[in-house]
């Protein structure tokens, strides 16, 4: 089993390159964090003193480092997660005939489902040993981040321990099993027909099993729909600014973030139809707004990590413009930093992941007698419709977030709305824009394309 886990490896890299290049990413950040971590406790250990509050500096020092440290590395385990079940699914379904074959000669469900697992588990631990030698230059800059939000104490250099690697293939190699078992257990249970024909992850309308993830999903949203209300209710009970009311209104922000996350497969291939009846004329926009309906899955997929990186922006600006805290861009960056880099390559990842489709597509595009032109424009209008799509759940977390702050100031929601952080989400959607444009185009026409027939032969 292990020899055809490897060989299956070495005989589809090309789809699991990027998952490997996202695990690498998310590695560093982890592993970097740690060496933050011990560099600030070992400078928080040799100091003296007292703050302003009178606690010692060393006691202060050290209960940050640990809270900051903390707080960093579940945001980007979260991000992780939500990526890596975007791109497991991908890398699964772009095999499943494959495994529908090894089911066929007489393999197991079981032992395909540790198959898959092991394959995770290798990517997990590539992530781990390549973050690990790529943490120094991310310590570095974090290092520098919260020695200017006083976070850290001047003079603080990043430490590296051996027990970090153990810690950070815990992160990232958990992370890529929780991310990857639904779609592993998905195909495991499929039959071997289903598999052959590409239709692994589809079953029937309302077998036993769908109708649990349904159930399943339902009963996350309702319990986020339900940490909205809790944090609501918090905040009319505590008043306003105050401690007790600030800390519910940041609650039932990122809940309202989570809520539009677990939602984003039911709501993508919705707001994507909706785009598609703009009116707009030419081919290239038909083909586009098709594309993006008939691929809801990898639509919803593509726009997952860009709406987590959104979404911390219109949460902690969100709080900034209403006048809760003096939060500046380092002060961001230093908390959510490298929770925004982990979303953001693993949008990147997903988008390269579905390359070999977009090929074929364009190749049927050329057969059909399309101009090179009008598949160029395709492209950057799938990839403008994802980016337009990301924005748009983005400014629902920050209407939310801004009805939680307008409770925390006493001032009007219409009020905080209006003052909510445009200006950043501007940024960060004009980013957004380009970089699902140029990932689109730029991994559709990577390699080496050969001819129409051979891209349209082609199962990769």
């Amino acid at each position: 089993m292990t020899h055809l886990l490897l060989a299956d490896l070495r005989g589809h890299a090309s789809s699991w390159t990027w998952a490997c290049v996202f695990a690498v990413v998310a590695g560093a950040c982890v592993s970097g964090q740690f060496m933050v971590m011990h560099g600030a406790l070992h400078t928080a250990s040799a100091a003296t003193g007292v703050n302003k509050w009178g606690i010692p500096i060393r006691t202060d020092m050290t209960d940050t480092a640990h809270t900051v440290t903390a707080f960093i590395i579940v945001s980007v385990v979260l991000a992780m997660a939500a990526v890596l079940t975007s791109t497991a699914a991908l890398v699964i379904a772009q095999q499943q005939r494959d495994h529908g074959l090894w089911r066929a000669l007489g393999m197991r469900p079981g032992t395909l489902r540790a198959i898959l697992l092991g394959q995770l588990a290798v990517v997990g631990a590539v992530g781990s040993l390549g973050g690990g030698a790529l943490g120094w230059p991310v310590a570095r800059v974090m290092v520098s981040l919260l020695i200017d939000q006083e976070a850290a104490l001047p003079g603080t250099t990043p430490q590296w321990e051996a027990g970090d690697l153990i810690w950070t293939a815990v992160a990232v190699a958990g992370a890529e099993m929780v991310g990857g078992w639904g779609p592993a257990r998905r195909a495991a249970r499929a039959t071997e027909m289903e598999l052959l024909a590409g239709r692994g992850g589809a079953g029937k309308a309302w077998s036993l099993r769908r109708l649990l993830g349904m159930l399943t999903r339902f009963a996350l949203a309702g319990g986020l729909a339900a940490g909205m209300v809790a944090a609501a209710a918090a905040l009319h009970r505590s008043g306003t600014m105050t401690e007790d009311a600030v800390n519910a209104a940041m609650l039932g922000s990122f809940a309202a973030l989570g809520l539009v996350c677990v939602l984003t497969p039911g709501l993508v291939p919705l707001l994507e139809r909706l785009l598609g009846l703009l009116p707009a004329r030419g081919p290239a926009w038909l083909v586009a707004t098709r594309t993006a309906a008939l691929q809801s899955r990898r639509s919803a997929t593509t726009v997952l990590p860009f709406l987590v990186a959104i979404g911390l922006v219109a949460v902690m600006f969100g709080a900034v413009h209403a006048g809760i805290g003096s939060m500046r861009l380092s002060g961001f960056l230093s908390v959510c930093g490298l929770a925004l880099v982990t979303a953001w390559s693993g949008g990147v990842a997903v988008i390269a992941m579905s390359a070999s489709s977009r090929r074929r597509d364009a190749a049927l595009l050329e057969a059909a007698g399309a101009r090179e032109r009008t598949v160029l424009a395709a492209q950057v209008l799938e990839g403008t419709l994802h980016a337009g799509v990301a924005v748009i759940l983005g400014m629902f977390v920050s209407v939310a977030t801004s009805v939680f702050m307008a409770a925390v100031s006493g001032e009007g929601v219409l009020a905080t709305v209006a003052r909510g952080p445009w200006g950043e989400l501007g940024v960060v959607g004009g980013l957004t824009l380009v970089t699902t444009c140029l990932a689109v185009v730029l991994s559709a026409r990577a390699g080496d394309r050969g001819s129409v027939g051979e891209v349209l032969r082609a199962r990769e």
